[in-house]
């Protein structure tokens, strides 16, 4: 089990990298923390399409004993009601129908080439594509139909393969040989993975608001511009209408002057 890895850090995935005593150890801690059966049913949701449980008395020995029949381990634990006992069994991946993206990346190559084996003689070829899709994304695959005396050749294809660190599975096509190559893929921490994308994507967008911010400053200072643009254009034209308006106590003063001095002639 992954160092500190704890219950709340079960997920679909990495439940199939958990054994019987890592599930064990798991639950009894879990059930000492504060909260524990509010969040149980959740917690089995994940564990049971991986691993069979059952609680028990173990002083039951008949019981006992049918259980380590079926090959299941069995744990003491606290007490609850007439148990004191917890029995788990992981699930066997019996034929390949059962493989899933969860748990493929868990086994190994000879496992995988053992359940197309037993795949009623399709070899590769004859699976599904879904599941092709399935394996290939835990593995790399090859696969190569020949005559026997080519697969076999000094130096041919099983023997690069095999030096390339595949593991092999033949199977025969009357005289000719079904080749199928497979080796494990290296696994990529998802979780960098993701971030890395994330820290793009806000690198992007944080380059989008910043090219978006210039230009609403650049439509401001336009605005600014035709604002005083305005503004300027009706004091230049108050001026104007004030120059070329005469004001009426001009107009009174012209007319006074001109009555008196004809008085005076």
């Amino acid at each position: 089990m992954a160092k500190h890895l704890k219950i709340e850090d079960l997920t679909k995935g990495n439940v199939w990298a958990m054994t019987e005593s890592d599930i064990n150890q798991m639950l009894q801690e879990g059930k000492k923390q504060e909260g524990f059966s509010d969040m149980e049913a959740h917690y089995m949701n994940i564990i049971r399409p991986v691993f069979d449980i059952v609680y028990l008395d173990r002083s039951d020995e008949s019981k006992v004993k049918q259980l380590e029949a079926e090959k299941y381990d069995i744990f003491s634990a606290p007490s609850e009601g007439e148990n004191n006992a917890i029995a788990i069994r992981k699930h066997r991946i019996k034929k390949v129908t059962d493989l899933t993206l969860e748990n493929v990346a868990h086994l190994l190559p000879e496992e995988i080439l053992t359940l197309i084996r037993e795949n009623l003689g399709t070899g590769w070829q004859g699976l599904p594509l879904a599941l092709q899709d399935i394996i290939e994304s835990a593995f790399y695959v090859d696969c190569a139909v020949m005559p026997a005396s080519a697969m076999h050749r000094t130096g041919g294809i099983i023997d690069r393969r095999k030096a390339d660190g595949y593991e092999v599975l033949e199977i025969e096509r009357g005289s000719w040989i079904e080749g199928i190559f497979l080796k494990q893929k290296p696994k990529i921490e998802k979780v960098r993975f993701s971030s890395a994308i994330d820290d793009e994507v806000k690198r992007r967008t944080k380059s989008e608001d910043d090219s978006d911010d210039e230009d609403d400053a650049d439509d401001d200072d336009l605005e600014d511009l035709d604002d005083d643009n305005v503004g300027n254009d009706e004091d230049e034209e108050d001026d104007v209408i004030e120059e070329e308006t005469p004001r009426i106590e001009d107009i009174d003063a012209i007319d006074e002057v001109d009555i008196e001095d004809e008085d005076n002639e």
